[in-house]
């Protein structure tokens, strides 16, 4: 395996994780709109 292998590796892996926690912060915050919107309904 070369450097630049392992650069690719090292890459593909970062911008996987970076991924999943995109994915996990937009889920929960679709959840935190969704209570919102529930809360006004409920308020009004």
């Amino acid at each position: 395996m070369s450097y630049i292998d392992a650069g690719y590796i090292v890459a593909l892996g970062v911008l996987a994780v970076y991924g999943v926690t995109l994915a996990f912060r937009r889920r929960r915050l679709e959840r935190a709109v969704a209570e919102l919107r529930r809360r006004r309904e409920g308020g009004a």
